[in-house]
């Protein structure tokens, strides 16, 4: 996976994949991602829907059980990374780091 796609606008920004903190924010928004899949027809549109910036629901999933499969703190954080919309990301890398300049 390449390095611009885990940093989405923050130059040279990512997650600190083996940080517990940045593992429990990842999971977090992964979590709320998951629970908007699972409610009213409104958000699955948004969610992985024409224009959308986040993967398909589907992808969404299959992120997420090959997570909870994995062994690795990291490579979990990493899989649930990639199933957030780019939005939550540019969220996620602002509290860390703050807006970009």
């Amino acid at each position: 996976m390449s390095a611009p796609a885990a940093s989405v606008g923050q130059s040279g920004r990512c997650p600190l994949w083996s940080d517990p903190a940045h593992q429990a924010a990842i999971t977090a928004a992964y979590d709320s991602l998951c629970q908007a899949l699972t409610g009213p027809i409104a958000p699955l549109r948004l969610v992985g829907g024409r224009g959308s910036t986040a993967p398909p629901a589907h992808r969404v999933r299959e992120l997420g059980r090959l997570a909870r499969a994995s062994a690795s703190a990291e490579r979990a954080a990493l899989l649930r990374w990639g199933a957030l919309p780019v939005a939550v990301r540019h969220d996620l890398l602002a509290g860390w780091y703050g807006q970009a300049a």
